[in-house]
């Protein structure tokens, strides 16, 4: 596994690779042939850079608008592979990104909130849905550009409300494509017929494993398949691929089967040090796409030629190819996903451990807060876990009439076991939300992080009360003091229903009224009870029926345990919390 700061380290030193190759080819062309073509070099790039910034602003601001229901669509709608591929096509022509969609679906199944099978489902939609841009595109709406980046930055200037302004981000990032098209394409013009520049991209419709490599390698370092699309149809449209309509769409065609492939890096990338379902669930996407691949590349020319009579617009015939290969691949494989997961589960076993669910709370998921709040609530299910056996230990504990002071101690020892484990988990956590509270979040996600964050903290109280508690009985026997039977059966009863309505409280993070109401019922009727059993105690105490030490044990113990409850109240509150 590859350590963080390598990668980190390794994708800066990829980024001022690429910045020093193009300020070297801007000042060769600017010495060697001219002001000319440093500029169309300039003009090409920048109209480049323009389309990738739209396609992501376009997209991010759109995740943004359906950040808020993306968690709750993709995790209720896939019950089956066809509901699961549907859903993926529909999340991705949303916010016009199979990328995101991936890394949202790597990101459910290494919380185990998605299974394998599902996740290739959403896979199989989300390579349809992203060919909707390839469309969108090919409808040529440059002339509407300028209307469209009037409107958006008015948009985004006037307007107080933060979803306008991010419809007004989206309007602007959809002229920039538009525009940037524009740009590339007058660029390229130029060139189209210079013997060199004719030659090179003829030469990719007769060798076509070329056109896949260059697509692949394209996607990889502009990382949006779209911006691959978008480029090639550009290209399309400048007539750089010749005037023989078959050559030009063979050349083009084996571009966009390798921007196919080149898309599934990022989520290779964001399943990294994931969980093994979800490396699965990456190399299943990759599979899909090379497969499909290799079963287009030896009829080529069949397929373009079918793709010929589809529309008599060239930039069209490359948006119909990318479509109809990605919705027929999707159809080929739909009935097929038992099998590409057995593949997968071949070429990555399982291991020993793996039915032991662990989220893994990286912080790449962070640029999907959707999919960061499933994560953060599985992980705090973990350290209810571990709270949850911490009151089952005291339980067993005082169930106990034979303890000694060994077995107390042995309790005390695996009690402050948990401690640590708790403290860990939560503290992964909370570094977690605050991270994620540092984001752009709309206001019902930042209440949702806000809301975990308290539960976290009520629940690292509570835990720590349990501490108390037991080292309050490991003091108790290490003086030599013996508890009565009648004492270690109150304070057992005591615990005994506490820990109930705990696991009650943490059995749903997301109760209705009727159930928050019924656990609030629980509480005050256990704290009333508590409050009885201390009076009482108090009059036995007065009466001279318990030894000193035993007495003030048994307040300790009754005292924690009302602060137990008090701290559960907190945290039911925190449940039914509005967002």
């Amino acid at each position: 596994m590859l350590d963080k700061t390598f990668k980190r380290t390794l994708k800066l030193y990829t980024k001022r690779l690429l910045l020093a190759l193009f300020a070297a080819a801007f000042f060769y062309l600017h010495f060697v042939y001219g002001k000319t073509a440093r500029d169309t070099f300039s003009v090409f790039f920048g109209g480049l850079g323009m389309f990738i910034y739209g396609m992501n602003l376009m997209s991010d601001s759109l995740q943004r608008i359906a950040g808020d229901r993306l968690k709750s669509i993709i995790s209720s709608l896939t019950r089956n592979p066809l509901a699961g591929m549907l859903t993926g096509l529909g999340v991705t022509a949303l916010i016009q990104s199979s990328s995101a969609t991936t890394v949202m679906t790597v990101g459910f199944v290494n919380a185990g909130l998605m299974t394998l099978q599902q996740a290739i489902g959403i896979i199989l939609g989300a390579n349809i849905g992203t060919t909707v841009t390839a469309q969108l595109i090919a409808f040529k709406l440059t002339d509407l550009a300028w209307p469209i980046l009037a409107v958006g930055s008015a948009m985004i200037l006037f307007s107080k409300n933060r979803t306008n302004r991010s419809w007004g981000e989206a309007l602007l990032g959809f002229a920039l494509l538009f525009l940037g098209m524009k740009f590339m394409g007058d660029a390229i013009t130029a060139y189209r017929d210079h013997e060199a520049f004719k030659t090179f991209f003829v030469s990719l419709s007769q060798h076509r494993i070329l056109g896949v490599i260059a697509g692949l390698l394209v996607t990889l370092i502009v990382q949006s398949s779209s911006a691959t699309v978008g480029l090639t149809m550009s290209l399309m449209s400048s007539g750089a691929f010749g005037d023989e309509p078959l050559t030009a769409l063979m050349a083009a065609v084996p571009i966009i089967l390798g921007d196919n492939i080149g898309t599934c890096i990022t989520a290779v990338l964001a399943s990294i040090g994931a969980s093994r379902n979800a490396r699965r669930a990456a190399l299943a996407h990759t599979l899909f796409n090379v497969f499909g691949t290799l079963l287009v590349l030896p009829i080529l020319q069949f397929y373009c030629e079918l793709m010929m009579k589809t529309s008599v617009d060239p930039v069209r015939q490359v948006a119909n190819a990318h479509t109809i290969f990605n919705v027929a691949n999707g159809l080929l494989f739909l009935p097929l996903t038992g099998f590409l997961k057995a593949i997968v589960m071949h070429l990555l076993p399982a291991h020993e451990d793996e039915n032991v669910t662990i989220t893994n709370l990286d912080k790449r998921f962070l640029a999907t807060p959707a999919i960061a709040i499933g994560q953060s609530e599985e992980h705090l299910k973990q350290a209810f876990a571990v709270v949850g056996k911490k009151f089952d230990k005291i339980d067993h504990m005082l169930n106990d009439p034979e303890n000694d002071i060994d077995d107390i101690s042995a309790a005390s020892v695996s009690i402050n076991s948990l401690h640590r484990q708790r403290d860990q988990i939560t503290r992964e956590l909370n570094h977690f939300l605050i991270a994620l509270a540092q984001k752009d979040l709309s206001a019902t996600l930042s209440r949702q992080t806000t809301r975990v964050l308290y539960l976290s903290k009520d629940l690292e109280i509570i835990s720590s009360q349990l501490n108390k508690m037991m080292a309050l009985m490991l003091e108790n026997a290490e003086n030599g003091n013996k508890l009565s039977q009648e004492s270690r059966e109150e304070m057992h009863l005591c615990i005994n229903r506490t820990a109930e309505i705990f696991k009650l409280v943490c059995s749903d993070l997301k109760p209705g009224k009727e159930a928050t109401k019924e656990i609030q019922h629980q509480i005050y009727s256990q704290a009333m009870l508590q409050r009885a059993a201390r009076n009482n105690l108090i009059d036995r105490i007065k009466k001279g029926d318990h030894a000193p030490l035993e007495s003030i044990l048994l307040l300790d113990v009754l005292r924690s345990v009302e602060s137990l409850l008090n701290s559960m109240d907190y945290f039911s509150d925190h449940l039914a919390f509005k967002f």
